[in-house]
């Protein structure tokens, strides 16, 4: 089973933009119901909405053609694949109850903050149009759901599933709290700061013959010398050490973020010790490890977190934990939760997936014609950006 992170992400690149609460639409959903998980409906629109997403998704940004993923095959994989993620959504919403975690109060003001800035963005209160947007819903005119609905998310639906992903959040706060994730960080992560020393040239071409001697020599020499007087390794590190990307406070890690010699050697040391012998990773250069003390801080430290992309990315270690341990409780949600499909579940197609959705939508594959209909136009023209732009 995919992680449920990977597996929601193309669905909700739309409604990341951030949510609101419970402003669902007063038009009622008659959609057909197709299929049932744990005796609970799922209607037409909200697979349909997924399945005009990913489609739209994986065109824009894979430059999937949208005719090739109308075959059965492709087709028949992105509907499980959207029917397991409508399974997902509810595994969090049972596990929040399991948990007894509701939305609190803050959750509820950051989801109306988020979904107010992003109508705004959208032009909703400015009474503007963003001039990408050219889909439009007949008789829709608010920008902010002709937006949603250009990607075949209704406003109910978008509310819903922000509202369920806040919920997943919550969780991993009430793990935090309890010191679930703090306990987990102590007992499978590791804190070590390292001196680089090349086998390649500024160029990327691998060291040879005496190049590469002299810098294992040097390497050697290095080592040798912080393991007589540990107080000079910092001083080292700043003038020698050839890992540019490393933290002033080196690095934190579990299994699987580092190269497997790095990471069994800092994990064999004890921290405050030097690395007996160099550790040496072909393409990369030899290592003299120096292995430090956890600190709970670096939990919350987005500078701590290894894979942080940067910039506006707030992720964190404890982010990375409490996911972990909310997907192993999913996997034992989903494994025992019993999904029934419908005839209708079946009549769906790339050719007619606009007809489900609860409002006027043109086909976004027209059957025969080898050619997308209005809807891929408007995701070729507006793409995901404007949602990454307004979070």
């Amino acid at each position: 089973m995919k992680r449920f992170i990977s597996m929601l992400l193309a669905g909700l690149l739309c409604v990341s933009m951030a949510a609101g609460l419970t402003g669902c639409g007063s038009t009622k959903d008659n959609t057909p119901v197709v299929a049932t998980i744990d005796g609970e409906d799922v209607q037409s629109s909200e697979l349909a909405a997924y399945i005009v997403y990913n489609l739209m998704y994986y065109e824009n940004t894979f430059g999937m053609d949208l005719t090739t993923m109308a075959g059965d095959d492709i087709f028949g994989s992105v509907k499980e694949g959207c029917l397991n993620q409508a399974k997902q959504y509810r595994a969090i919403q049972k596990l929040a109850e399991q948990e007894g975690v509701s939305l609190s109060k803050s959750s509820k003001e950051k989801l109306q903050e988020n979904k107010d800035s992003n109508r705004e963005a959208l032009g909703s209160k400015t009474g503007g149009f963003t001039r990408w947007l050219k889909y439009s819903v007949k008789g829709d005119e608010d920008p902010f759901v002709t937006y949603l609905n250009s990607y075949g998310y209704t406003e109910a639906l978008y509310d819903h599933n922000n509202e369920t992903m806040q919920l997943m959040y919550d969780i991993i706060d009430k793990y935090y709290d309890d010191g679930v994730i703090t306990e987990q960080f102590q007992n499978t992560y590791l804190h070590a700061k390292s001196i680089l020393i090349k086998d390649t040239d500024d160029d990327g071409n691998a060291l040879e013959g005496d190049a590469l001697t002299a810098a294992q020599e040097k390497a050697q020499k290095l080592l040798d010398q912080v393991k007589a007087d540990p107080d000079s390794f910092d001083e080292v590190w700043k003038e020698n050490n050839a890992d540019t990307a490393q933290p002033d406070n080196g690095y934190y890690f579990t299994e699987g973020d580092m190269v497997t010699e790095y990471y069994e050697a800092a994990a064999a040391m004890e921290a405050g010790t030097i690395n007996d012998e160099l550790v040496y990773y072909q393409g990369y250069g030899w290592f003299i490890i120096e292995k430090l003390d956890l600190d709970d801080a670096a939990l919350t430290d987005t500078s701590a977190y290894l894979n942080n992309s940067g910039d506006d990315d707030d992720s964190t270690i404890k982010d990375a934990i409490g996911q972990k341990l909310v997907q192993d409780k999913l996997d034992e949600i989903m494994e025992a939760m019993e999904v029934e499909t419908t005839e209708e579940y079946d009549k769906i197609t790339a050719y007619n997936v606009n007809t489900y959705l609860p409002f006027n939508a043109d086909a976004f594959v027209e059957e025969g014609s080898g050619s997308a209909g209005s809807g891929a136009a408007a995701a070729q023209t507006g793409s995901a950006a404007p949602a990454g732009s307004a979070n």
